[in-house]
């Protein structure tokens, strides 16, 4: 009875063993097959054909000229040649070392890359090191121990005939890794989560092979051959000038015998021929495709679709040529995109811009041409900027050793897990220098560095688009449009400019604390009069008011062709206290964004139509689609006569007020100035270096063609727009009415 019972349970634990084995077979069947299909499918095609991607063509980017109607390219590709090596094949490597060094050894590269190693071994030194041991340690290599050093690289790269180290599989799961670990190979390895050879520290291909061969689904004859290391391929240097193609190539055809194993490699790269011509509306390309600009925005539109070539292999892992086998997947290039920007408007905005900001020792500027019939942006200048083709010099930085006493205006702020350090150049004209520390093994500053360009990857940025800032002054004129729409108010209207009033706890008086005693709506504008505005907004009250600012597009984008765009702010009218009704007149308490401010001045000039503003003119794709972009009405903003009416009232602002620097002789011009404050832990601060100067005007005002923002931001010369803004303005306009054939109007 007692054996029965013996072998009941053995037989019940045999049958639970067998069910067990029988679930962990069909789990890992179900694993294979289903969960891990796809996966081996594509590994069982990689290794019976050979794939190659047919890299499309990325599109162009194109600006036009008014006068020629010829198109220039912003944006193109060029394709320059990879010199590259295969050392299994070369009989005579260092007769092809010594006969390449002179083509290829580049003193300025090298004496750039051994600055590097200076700086990164600085890093690295202990502070307490004496001066003269310092120097001795950090002394700069000759151009001839440069050369030197390039050419025993040089040998090592094109004299090793195995390579040291193979990828076979990337991504692997951890049920794979395991499988390989348990091979216990020492020349087999996962290294993260790819399966690494390393070839000289293999005896046998074939033994190892016939292991990982099953584990990794390639066959044993491919793998072994992999396993060899066989150095085929090396990378001498990429992207070569084509005249140092042109000289390689000669030398390598006068001797084919001895620069056996040499050979070139086509490979296109992205090329901006106007270098830095509107960067900041370009963008740029780099290995993860276009960033910033409207490279960025039509990345999908530019890069088009790469196609595939699939060949079958042979055993030997040889393309086959012919049969059924062999399939082209053809690539889409990418569209072309041709841009409302003329090139000879944009060069000359740019120089003017440029000039200007130097001048009046600012920060930085932005100029918007637009024509108002169409919302056509015909140049969008930033300064500073940055050289396309050497994009990352933007964020190049150089030593700058503080003296003692300059430590006195070194200011640390701390961010969450950051700290950032500025170094107060003129703490009255709030000129500073943001500082990064270089620190020593034991944690210390031993000195600092700074951006060449003074503001690093903020070059990269196009603030005539995404720059938000509260506008001051130039707002004025939306508020008066509202006021002459609605009938509140007529050019004629009286308001007594007695002195400053009180709203709420807040004291509001004019910008220069000058008052003018009874005067018409016209003097308001030609004056920018603070007290006349709030007194014009009371008038209108908070919804009235806030529906034409939204009416005017501010509180949203505009729609143009640039990623994430941003809309300004403005808070309903529902939370306006009585102070912030007031202070929205003047262009205060909200934020906007200069093309919407442009795009404002736009609207006035049409004939109170907003238009859509826009910077692509069409669109061209490869298959022989051309996309013609068309102007956009948005809404009527005011009515004609409202137009009309503000237009003389803008007019006179520039013949009898304060924007009289913005007269141009022959030509009405409508226009205002706006002089806005910026804040420190919410208190306006004052005096030069702290305002954004503004200008935005249009002519001729009888019929307007052309319509001009300019801005001029934190200008220590003078922070008034009549001293900086307005006179870039007229520059800008003297320009335009001599290329564009601009007829007198007076």
């Amino acid at each position: 009875m007692h054996d029965n019972q013996n072998l009941t349970h053995r037989i019940s634990d045999l049958s639970i063993l067998f069910i067990v084995i029988c679930v962990m077979v069909l789990s890992k069947v179900f694993y294979l097959q289903v969960v891990k299909h796809d996966y081996f499918v594509n590994v069982a095609l990689a290794a019976q054909q050979g794939f190659k991607e047919l890299e499309a063509n990325r599109g162009e980017i194109f600006l036009k000229d008014f006068h020629s109607q010829n198109d220039f390219r912003v944006a193109t590709n060029v394709s320059l040649k990879t010199l590259y090596a295969d050392p299994s094949y070369m009989d005579y490597p260092d007769l092809v070392v010594d006969a390449l060094v002179p083509v290829l050894f580049d003193s300025v590269e090298a004496l750039e890359k051994d600055n590097l190693r200076l700086k990164k071994l600085r890093q690295s030194l202990p502070e307490e090191l004496e001066e003269e041991r310092l120097l001795e340690i950090l002394k700069p290599k000759s151009l001839g121990e440069l050369r030197d050093d390039f050419t025993g690289d040089l040998r090592a790269l094109v004299g090793s005939k195995i390579r040291q180290r193979v990828i076979l599989q990337t991504d692997v799961d951890s049920f794979l890794k395991r499988k390989i670990e348990a091979l216990n190979l020492d020349a087999l390895l996962i290294e993260g989560d790819d399966v690494i050879a390393y070839p000289p520290k293999i005896v046998d291909e074939l033994f190892v092979a016939k292991l990982a061969a099953p584990i990794l689904d390639i066959s044993v004859t491919r793998l072994a051959k992999i396993l060899k290391g066989e150095n085929k391929y090396v990378v001498i240097k990429k992207a070569l000038d084509p005249a140092v193609s042109l000289e390689l190539s000669e030398l390598i055809a006068s001797d084919s015998d001895k620069f056996k194993g040499l050979g070139f490699i086509d490979e296109t790269y992205r090329h901006y021929p106007e270098k830095n011509l509107a960067a900041n509306v370009i963008g740029y390309k780099n290995s993860q495709g276009g960033q910033y600009g409207l490279e960025r925005y039509f990345e999908d539109m530019l890069a088009g679709e790469n196609g595939v070539f699939k060949a079958k292999l042979d055993g030997l892992g040889q393309s086959l040529t012919v049969g059924d086998d062999t399939v082209i997947t053809p690539a889409k290039d990418g569209s072309d995109v041709y841009l409302t920007i003329d090139r000879s408007i944009q060069l000359m905005t740019e120089r003017l811009l440029a000039d200007a900001v130097d001048k009046y020792v600012a920060d930085s500027g932005q100029v918007i041409v637009m024509n108002p019939k169409t919302g056509a942006i015909l140049a969008m200048a930033n300064y500073p900027s940055f050289d396309l083709n050497d994009f990352s010099a933007a964020l190049d930085k150089q030593e700058l050793v503080l003296e003692l006493e300059d430590y006195e205006n070194v200011e640390r702020i701390e961010k969450a897990d950051t700290q950032q350090i500025w170094l107060h150049e003129d703490r009255d004209n709030y000129r500073k220098l943001e500082l990064f520390p270089v620190k020593s093994e034991n944690g210390r500053e031993i000195y600092f560095e700074v951006y060449k360009n003074r503001i690093g990857p903020a070059a990269y940025q196009n603030k005539a688009i995404f720059d938000v800032y509260e506008p001051g002054s130039v707002f004025k004129p939306i508020t008066m449009a509202a006021a002459l729409d609605v009938d509140a108010v007529t050019p004629a209207t009286l308001v007594n400019d007695e002195g400053p009033i009180k709203v709420d706890e807040f004291t509001i008086d004019n910008a220069l604390g000058e008052h003018y005693g009874e005067i018409t709506m016209t003097q308001v504008l030609e004056t920018s009069n603070n007290i006349g505005m709030a007194w014009i907004s009371q008038k209108l009250g908070r919804r009235l008011f806030f529906s034409y600012i939204k009416k005017f597009g501010f509180g949203r984008d505009t729609g143009l062709e640039f990623y994430n765009e941003p809309g300004g702010k403005v808070s309903s009218f529902l939370n306006w206290t009585d102070s912030e009704l007031v202070t929205r007149a003047f262009g205060q308490g909200l934020s906007v964004t200069p093309i919407q401010m442009i795009t404002s001045f736009a609207a006035i000039a049409n004939k109170g139509v907003l238009m859509k503003p826009m910077i692509v003119n069409k669109i061209d794709s490869q298959d022989a689609v051309v996309q013609q972009m068309q102007p956009e009405a948005v809404r009527r903003v005011v009515s004609k006569k409202t137009s009309d009416t503000l237009t003389a009232m803008l007019t006179s602002v520039v013949d009898n007020g304060q924007a009289a620097a913005g007269q141009l002789p022959g030509y009405s011009v409508a226009g205002k100035t706006g002089t806005a404050q910026t804040y420190k832990k919410g208190k306006p601060l004052e005096g030069p270096g702290t305002t954004f100067a503004t200008f935005v005007g249009f002519l001729p005002a009888s019929d307007p063609e052309i319509v001009v923002l300019t801005k001029i931001d934190k200008p220590r010369s003078s922070q008034w727009a009549s001293s900086t803004a307005l006179p870039l303005f007229r520059q800008v306009a003297e320009y335009l009415v001599g290329y564009l054939s601009i007829s007198p109007d007076r």
